[in-house]
């Protein structure tokens, strides 16, 4: 073979070669491309992550101390309410004077402000307590102020400082509900015995009554007796069935899947309700927000709902009032007698009322009646950007007028 031969296939297989190694740097540059391409996305996926996190926990965190602002401000609306209550209560003719506004004479400033909001305050202070037509149309609507009133919201200063006292990002709103209005089911831990002559069983067992419940617990195979003596089971101390079934209270819960035993203590939320047999689901959404595990254990008729005021007709009319029907006619006969424009403010002139048409409330009703507040639950939202924080608190003003927090819960 010549030398020229030689040298060719030499040549040629370097050439080979380089072109093999070529392809190699190629492939280990497009690896190094691809893998910087994944970590600057991880890391950008990171950050975003990261600041969106922090963004999320920083609106939450204000949304709270907005929620808690607005939670304070309707403390100080439920001190001047029990304060204008009291006094209102004591002078008749006060009363009455209020009462032709529809305002209660027990709770004058929550019938007045039922709740208060952020476009409310701007709306007000703004415009020195008169609202511009366009911004309660802005506020039936949005509940909001507009962005004008807003901005104007926030500028000068106050006593406080240089800044503004609504100079803040976010919005809240504030509501209360007294707890007399319901039946307070805590009252079962020292019930009676038999549980059926128990004060609060008969209002719960009227709460129950009239022809729509009656077939509402038949078609579920359902008694008012076992559901209310699951009640008194739950909060009462001993180990024994209230609803009078004889045997051990605790085995409605050991054969469950999760099992858990009778509390044999106070509810500690209304929540706590649906743990007890038979109030699970359906029964506990018809009848749960009618109780609660606060207040004085009376009803107070000023605030009571209708299905609230024919329970305690059907409890304490004697047997006069039984049917829907009946029940329905005492619910007319209260409307119209204030539409003639007599007051219902106390116990008395609930009994007045109804003598006039014809029935006559027995004389346990005295005892079961109220017509003041004494627990109210109030809830309070805060809203920054998308992030909601909602702060629900049990307010006791039995021993003062600043109230005591019995339950306080962060949502």
């Amino acid at each position: 073979m010549s030398k020229a031969s030689i040298f060719g296939r030499h040549l040629l297989r370097r050439q080979r070669e380089r072109r093999s190694r070529g392809g190699i740097a190629l492939l280990v540059v497009v690896a190094a491309i691809m893998f910087l391409t994944v970590l600057v996305t991880d890391i950008d996926f990171g950050t975003r992550v990261r600041y969106v996190a922090a963004a999320h926990t920083r609106d939450g965190s204000q949304a709270y101390w907005i929620a808690n602002s607005g939670m304070s401000l309707f403390r100080l609306v439920l001190m001047g309410n029990k304060q204008m209550g009291t006094y209102l209560t004591k002078n008749k003719d006060y009363c009455v004077m209020v009462s032709g506004y529809g305002i209660s004479c027990s709770d004058p400033l929550l019938t007045f402000l039922p709740f208060i909001n952020t476009g409310m305050l701007r709306s007000m202070l703004v415009g020195g307590g008169d609202v511009e037509d366009e911004d309660v149309d802005e506020l039936l609507a949005t509940g909001q102020a507009s962005e004008k009133t807003t901005e104007e919201s926030r500028e000068g200063g106050s006593r406080f400082g240089k800044k503004n006292f609504l100079d803040f990002t976010g919005d809240f709103t504030t509501k209360a509900s007294g707890e007399d209005c319901k039946v307070n089911v805590s009252a079962l831990a020292d019930h009676t015995d038999p549980i059926s002559e128990d004060p609060t069983y008969k209002l719960l067992e009227s709460l129950m009554s009239g022809e729509a419940n009656e077939e509402w617990l038949r078609d579920r195979n359902l008694t008012k007796l076992e559901l209310i003596g699951n009640l008194a089971d739950w909060v009462d101390s001993d180990s024994t069935v209230a609803s009078g079934n004889g045997g051990y209270e605790d085995n409605f819960y050991n054969g469950l899947i999760s099992p858990y035993l009778a509390k044999n203590a106070p509810f500690d939320s209304t929540q706590e309700i649906r743990l007890v047999e038979g109030w699970q689901d359906s029964v506990y959404d018809r009848w749960g927000d009618k109780l609660t595990i606060y207040g004085s254990k009376k009803i107070n008729i000023t605030c009571a709902d209708n299905e609230i005021l024919k329970m305690m007709l059907r409890a304490y009319s004697g047997g006069s009032i039984t049917t829907d029907a009946q029940a329905d006619s005492a619910i007319a006969i209260l409307s119209q007698w204030k539409l003639e424009g007599n007051v219902i403010g106390t116990c008395k002139d609930f009994k007045s009322a109804l003598e006039e048409g014809g029935y006559t409330m027995s004389s346990d009703f005295d005892s079961a009646c109220t017509n003041r507040n004494t627990v109210y639950t109030v809830t309070s939202t805060g809203v920054v950007s998308n992030v909601q924080v909602t702060i629900v608190a049990v307010i006791d003003q039995t021993n003062s007028d600043a109230g005591r927090v019995k339950y306080w819960h962060v949502e």
